[in-house]
């Protein structure tokens, strides 16, 4: 049986649905974040070679770099592309330490987010704190915290986006909807690798209109503006802005574009294979609920199966570096879409036991799998 500070008030599970419902006093919520912050700053920091950003954030830096601010004709729009990670990286200049400070921040709030998520649906304080160390005890998450701050914000909107699909397609909720579009919108500005994510959800956007219980075409063709519209917009809004200012149109998104398919179409679908593969053998406790969903509810595994589909994009396109997003992105999908709710006490037990058998892999993997993160882990472990 949970103990009472792990379980919410009856008003609060029927009335309260934010996702930072829990702790319920806003001191005791800043207070968890603060115990995932720290250890996580601390440990990516202790993990960079130097002051200044590496590996993805390094290029971001130099993005960033081009950045002049009160500058009134905005020449260098065209080269900054995502513009709102570009405006971060100017503000954070060469800084390692700033950029290690902001990820470890976003996924301290995840990691709320998803504690949260357990305590509201029951699943305990043994089992709460199993999934969550899941996160804060593997190799990909100081990785990315110390290296890739793009890949943690967009991470990070993109759950929030499918979460927002989720709560549209059980509860009927447009307000849900309309998050899960505006998650989008900022993703597209901030993470190159968002745009494949938006362009599959709005392609499947009339299934989760149906499944909503809006028929027709008028209300299919809402949902499908409600999840594209925004990052659609913002696109259009800086492709305009480019060709309007900038003497090297989208400069930047063909700068971007020069890296595409890294070692050819072929060879780079093969890696994209392997890492999204390494991902998933190393998440039983995804594996184990999605066969679950697969016998009971199939449909349910739509909104994971386009996450994973645009994470593979993503890699095969070469828009983003393989640096373990596809396990991160794969416990975050375990709470927030697969997970059984109100587990009895003996899956609980079955949930702490799979979380230490993950903890175990995903280490084994990173150690093995001879990936960039596995240079990076052999290096800081000596």
């Amino acid at each position: 049986m949970a103990s009472p500070a792990w379980t919410l008030p009856a008003s609060t599970i029927r009335y309260r649905q934010a996702a930072d419902a829990w702790p319920v006093r806003p001191a005791h919520r800043w207070s968890l974040r603060l115990v995932y912050f720290v250890p996580l700053a601390a440990l990516a920091w202790w993990a960079l070679p130097g002051p200044e950003p590496v590996g993805p954030n390094a290029a971001l830096a130099a993005r960033g770099a081009l950045v002049v601010w009160g500058d009134t004709d905005l020449g260098w729009v065209g080269e900054v592309w995502p513009p709102l990670a570009a405006g971060l990286a100017a503000l954070l200049g060469q800084s390692g330490l700033g950029y290690v400070l902001v990820a470890a921040a976003v996924v301290a709030f995840s990691l709320q987010g998803l504690a949260s998520t357990m305590v509201r649906e029951g699943f305990g304080g043994w089992a709460t704190s199993a999934v969550i160390a899941t996160v804060m005890l593997a190799p990909p998450t100081t990785y990315l915290v110390a290296t890739d701050l793009q890949s943690v914000l967009g991470l990070a909107l993109l759950v929030t986006a499918l979460a927002g699909i989720a709560s549209f397609v059980e509860r009927g909720s447009t307000e849900a909807g309309f998050r899960a579009g505006l998650a989008l919108g900022v993703a597209v500005m901030v993470d190159p690798a968002a745009w494949p994510y938006a362009l599959t959800l709005g392609l499947v956007a009339p299934f989760f209109a149906r499944h909503a219980g809006r028929r027709g075409p008028s209300a299919q063709l809402a949902t499908v503006a409600v999840l594209l519209f925004p990052p659609a917009a913002a696109m259009g809004f800086w492709w305009y802005l480019s060709w309007w200012f900038s003497p090297t149109q989208f400069g930047g998104l063909l700068e971007a574009g020069a890296t595409w398919f890294p070692g050819g179409v072929g060879p780079a679908a093969q890696a994209a294979t392997g890492a999204v593969l390494l991902g998933i053998a190393a998440s039983p406790l995804f594996l184990v609920a999605a066969w679950a969903r697969a016998v009971r509810e199939p449909w349910s595994l739509i909104a994971p199966a386009i996450a994973v589909v645009g994470l593979w994009t993503s890699l095969w396109l070469g828009v983003r570096q393989p640096g373990g997003q596809t396990y991160l992105l794969l416990v975050v999908l375990y709470v927030t879409l697969l997970a059984v709710r109100r587990p009895t006490g003996r899956r609980q037990v079955v949930i702490v036991v799979t979380a230490a058998v993950q903890l175990v892999l995903v280490w084994w993997v990173s150690l093995t799998a001879g990936t960039p993160l596995t240079s990076w882990l052999r290096g800081l472990l000596g």
